[in-house]
């Protein structure tokens, strides 16, 4: 992790202190590059609430991380899926090059990926702290190992997964770093093959490839309900044997018959 000071780069501290403002602009914004979003169906009380429009929503969880590959669809779905649950939407990437005031490409030219890396660390740190949100992460975030125990941490982490061949149809006329090679596809392969053990880490996987966002957004909050469901009942057990377990004196005599 990159220093204030580090090899004549831009202080951290600068990224720091315009990251609230770039955060609170961030939230205001609609994203213009994404179609629209899923309108949410009061019948589906699985989904939302019938009194969705009144403000009383029914949600599995209040905050979710998406992770996965680049051209996965973190940003469509991430984006769909905070309006089918009426919550704020954060894009880190958006987010840094807001801060930053350059594109991804330009901070990787120009300050290097360590810098870009450790802003990345910066934004995780922040919105890890929301309530309310559905964060779609850069396709390297979730690979370093702090970011990675802070967002688990947090609550679950959403994988989007797609083939090679469907990430580079999706990839091929953008202006990725990671991608400027004479063989852009076989890239992504190696990429993927090393970085799919980490990506295994997280709380629940989707595949996206060939498949309507509508279709994939409700498959996660499917599966968000029963992963909430599970932690509902683990917090019910243990709080069942905590209850249950005797209490014991200093000197080791149970006071449960007491």
């Amino acid at each position: 992790m990159l220093n204030d000071t580090e090899g004549g780069r831009p202080h951290l501290q600068a990224f720091r202190a315009g990251l609230e403002d770039g955060l609170a602009g961030h939230l205001r914004d609609v994203p213009e590059d994404i179609g629209g979003s899923v309108t949410p169906r009061p019948e589906d009380s699985r989904t939302l609430s019938p009194m969705f429009s009144s403000g009383l929503i029914e949600r599995p969880v209040s905050w979710v991380a998406l992770a996965g590959f680049m051209g996965t669809g973190k940003s469509r779905i991430g984006w769909e899926l905070s309006r089918a649950l009426a919550l704020h939407f954060v894009d880190t990437d958006k987010l840094i090059t807001r801060v930053v005031g350059k594109s991804i490409p330009e901070v990787f030219a120009q300050e290097g990926e360590g810098y870009f890396r450790a802003c990345e660390h910066e934004v995780v740190g922040r919105v890890t702290r929301l309530e309310h949100a559905v964060i779609s992460l850069g396709g390297g975030t979730f690979i370093q190992e702090d970011n990675r125990r802070c967002l688990l941490e947090r609550g679950p982490v959403v994988v989007l997964w797609a083939t090679p061949e469907t990430v580079y149809q999706r990839t091929k006329h953008s202006d990725r770093p990671l991608l400027r090679t004479e063989d852009p596809l076989e890239r992504i392969r190696t990429l993927m093959d090393e970085r799919a053990p980490v990506y295994q880490q997280g709380t629940i996987h989707v595949h996206s490839d060939g498949r309507p966002s509508e279709e994939i957004v409700e498959e996660i909050i499917d599966r968000l309900w029963s992963w909430a469901d599970a932690q509902h009942a683990w917090a019910l057990d243990h709080a069942a044997l905590d209850h249950a377990a005797p209490d014991h004196t200093p000197g080791g005599e149970s006071r449960a018959s007491d």
